[in-house]
């Protein structure tokens, strides 16, 4: 018997938890929520403006003018804000039937006006950041953002299509099932033009032509069982999010999802493909779909459901073939023994109740289970 028990992945299925999200800039901008607001998922939580452009404008050369003309053209002065494609200097043409006009680029501020010279300082298009799950701010991080609680149910996938380190795919729409069983492969034929802004879900793949369909269709995000491996850069580089449930290579959604997906059929939920194995902002992609506030739990529950933890009767979900997606639990009475591999290595292992027609039970290597609930 091996007295160490090595902690689990864990993956959270549930219909109703009560969850903490942080909402943070890349880089140092404003916050639009108060402490205690009640926030909607595509609310605006943060806002960032990009370092400004300063350019120089010959306004002889741009519209014509001398620079004695300059000052009676002006539609603007020094310090004045611009709004994107707003007339800065105007100057009457074709005997003052029509005017020629010089439009700000981008929304900025003239900084100066010399002779016949501009300098125009542009802002850029602002960096947003959603609340994303529909809740409470709870936490006010100045000028990074803020913390959102949510009720409802949580969908944790093993793979998602956002890349550490770039920027994230996000979606909030309605799911929308497509091929309602557990294996379904997802076709181009099946996503149609009412499939705009959805989250698709499907039971099993997707095939290459269903991805550029859901370009083409502009979906909001997808969720699948599986996925083959040659469409994994396929489904990176799509603009929508992509979370995978079980793994790569044809497979069954387990039963847990499958059936948590299908009771959410047409309720509106937030996509986060965020997907980090390893490190301190490790994190799994996950689908929520936000609770009505009847259905909330009471303001004395925990802030979120505690980690779960290795103990008899735990659920668990096989990792690797033969039983890939199984749920099981462990026995009532649990501990680690060694497993003799056929390679001759010792792995340490634990009996595990396969929830299976026949009820078996088999002895199976802990790095092959994940903790689910």
């Amino acid at each position: 018997m091996i007295e160490f028990v090595p902690q689990l992945l864990q993956r959270r299925v549930t219909a109703n938890t009560r969850i903490r999200r942080a909402r943070r800039l890349p880089v140092p901008g404003e916050t639009a929520g108060a402490l205690g607001m009640r926030i909607g998922a595509q609310d605006v939580i943060a806002r960032a403006y990009p370092p400004k452009i300063r350019r120089a404008l010959s306004l002889t050369r741009v519209i014509g003018v001398t620079e004695a003309e300059v000052p009676k053209r002006l539609l603007k002065q020094v310090g004045d804000p611009v709004e994107a494609r707003e007339i800065i200097i105007a100057k009457p043409i074709n005997f003052g039937v029509q005017r020629l006009v010089y439009r700000a680029p981008e929304a900025g501020q003239i900084t100066a006006i010399q002779g016949s010279w501009m300098i125009l300082d542009l802002y850029g298009q602002p960096y947003d950041v959603p609340a994303l799950y529909r809740g409470t701010i709870v936490a006010v991080e100045p000028r990074q953002g803020g913390t959102v609680e949510a009720q409802g149910a949580l969908v944790q996938g093993v793979w998602g299509s956002s890349a550490p380190g770039a920027q994230a795919k996000e979606a909030v729409g309605v799911i929308k099932w497509l091929n309602k069983t557990s294996d379904g492969i997802l076709e181009a034929e099946s996503i149609e033009a009412d499939a705009r802004g959805a989250i698709l879900v499907a039971g099993g793949g997707v095939t290459a032509a269903a991805l550029e369909r859901a370009t083409e269709i502009q979906i909001g995000g997808l969720v699948v069982g599986w996925l083959q491996p040659e469409l994994r850069a396929r489904a990176k580089n799509a603009r929508f999010p992509v979370m995978v449930t079980e793994g790569f290579g044809a497979k069954t959604m387990c039963a847990p999802i499958y059936d948590l997906l299908t009771a959410l059929n047409g309720q509106e939920a937030a996509l986060n493909g965020r997907y980090q194995l390893r490190g301190a902002e490790a994190c799994r992609p996950e689908l929520f779909a936000p609770l009505a506030a009847s259905r909330m739990l009471p303001s004395d529950a925990p802030a979120e459901l505690d980690q779960l933890e290795v103990a008899p009767r735990a659920r668990v979900r096989g990792l690797c073939e033969p039983y890939l997606g199984w749920i099981g639990t462990l026995p009532e009475t649990f501990w680690l023994q060694w497993l003799i591999t056929d390679a001759g290595t010792p792995l340490p292992a634990t009996l595990v109740e396969w929830q299976t027609v026949s009820g078996e039970k088999e002895l199976v290597p802990w790095t092959n289970l994940e903790l689910i609930g």
